[in-house]
């Protein structure tokens, strides 16, 4: 029995020591990526895109250039419009704690033509006639979000808009996606075949604005019930 508690101590201090590591610390690097939000690889002629920039802390930018187009940050928001040609080149350039400065983003963008939607009045395209109540009543201007002719007035948020009066000459200005009651109200004194047209439609779509510069143009028709 005692020689069996002696080779148990022995043994003891081996088995401890076997059990206990060396603690290993992960050091991780300090992060110092330059990333865009939202992430694409298309531009359009044209058109501001309009991203996040996302900076690590400590991370100062130097410059920012962008081929092809016009370039401009607020804070953290990088807007980008592409003027010309089928790509774009952004470069940005960082300076470190010690002074040294750095290419750290280089991204290479596709630029394409933009289609916009196509605009309609109360679910009435484009050179298409729209019956006197309906537009005095309801009075809907959309921009469709799907190209669905049943979803034709399930639209973007509409920012402004300009009503033309070819009568009267002057434009009335507009908020939303609804034509104002002093607009409908001059719509109910027009006569038969007479123009409607909207100017200049301003739409959001996620962080960008778009205007769609072809007016729409649609023809009064009077849905008055005659008597006999």
């Amino acid at each position: 029995m005692l020689k069996q508690l002696c080779l148990f101590l022995i043994m003891l201090p081996v088995s401890v020591l076997a059990q206990t590591g060396d603690t290993v610390f992960t050091v991780k690097a300090k992060n110092t990526a330059i990333t865009l939000s939202p992430e694409t690889n298309v531009l359009y002629t044209g058109i501001t895109k309009r991203f996040i920039l996302q900076i690590p802390e400590g991370v100062e930018i130097d410059t920012i250039t962008f081929t092809e187009g016009r370039v401009m940050r607020t804070d953290s928001v990088l807007s980008l419009k592409s003027i010309k040609g089928k790509t774009a080149l952004l470069k940005i350039y960082t300076r470190s704690t010690d002074g040294k400065r750095k290419l750290s983003l280089l991204k290479e963008f596709s630029v394409q033509k933009f289609q916009h939607p196509k605009p309609n009045l109360d679910g009435v395209d484009n050179d298409s006639v729209i019956h006197r109540m309906r537009v005095v009543v309801q009075g809907y201007l959309s921009v469709p979000l799907r190209s669905e002719p049943e979803l034709k007035r399930i639209s973007y948020p509409i920012l402004s808009y300009e009503y033309y009066d070819t009568q009267k000459n002057d434009t009335l200005l507009g908020r939303g996606n609804r034509l104002t009651y002093p607009m409908r109200d001059r719509i109910d004194e027009k006569q038969d075949g007479s123009v409607i047209e909207i100017r200049n439609i301003t739409y959001l779509n996620g962080m960008d604005t778009f205007t769609i510069l072809q007016p729409l143009r649609v023809v009064l028709i009077d849905d008055k019930i005659n008597k006999f």
